[in-house]
């Protein structure tokens, strides 16, 4: 072969290789606006807090309004993973996505523990109605299988009778839609990811 064709070739294998990596960028990037453009719009604030309402009624679960621990949308997004610039993505292990989603699921309450080496979120107790009743979550992530067994949510609760807090123990019920919560929050975030 001519050294003129073996030019022409590899400056055509070049033009090609720019032109599928350029479509293949701006594929990702449409895709990425989708996923954004993709969440609710309300017409008010009343509208958003009625529609939040009826997802905690069909739960089945009473926590304070303006909790995010049952909702399906995480407070940071694929592009914040990835980039590493979410607060609560910093020196994580290998369980991070599961943890990421954990600790987002809590924010709403004050936190006593954080160690993201060992997987371990402890909160302080969190008042409900009225003070009468409290709660405190301990999640431990035990690993990154996004499995039934890859997470462990224990939800303690208090009540307040004559001045004295009674402990009422863990409720089962409670902590088992906290972790289904938080695994279905992790696969849909992981399955995005995958895209």
């Amino acid at each position: 072969m001519s050294s003129k064709f073996k030019n022409y070739r590899a400056n055509y294998i070049k033009i090609a290789f720019f032109y599928v990596f350029f479509v293949v960028f701006l594929t990702s990037c449409a895709q990425l606006q989708n996923i954004s453009d993709n969440t609710e719009n309300y017409g008010s604030e009343d509208e958003k807090e009625r529609v939040l309402n009826k997802k905690v009624e069909n739960r089945d679960i009473n926590l304070p309004s303006g909790s995010s621990i049952l909702d399906n949308e995480s407070g940071f997004s694929l592009a914040d993973i990835f980039s590493g610039s979410s607060s609560s993505v910093g020196n994580l292990n290998g369980n991070s996505l599961s943890f990421s989603v954990s600790l987002d699921k809590v924010s709403f309450m004050p936190l006593l523990s954080v160690d993201s080496s060992s997987g371990m979120i402890v909160t302080d107790w969190y008042s409900l109605d009225n003070g009468n009743t409290r709660i405190k979550i301990n999640i431990r992530v035990l690993d990154q299988d996004l499995t039934d067994n890859s997470i462990s949510v224990a939800l303690f609760s208090q009540t307040l009778n004559n001045g004295q807090w009674e402990d009422n123990g863990i409720n089962k019920e409670q902590s088992l839609k906290i972790k289904n919560s938080i695994l279905s929050s992790a696969r849909d975030l992981k399955i995005a990811s995958e895209l």
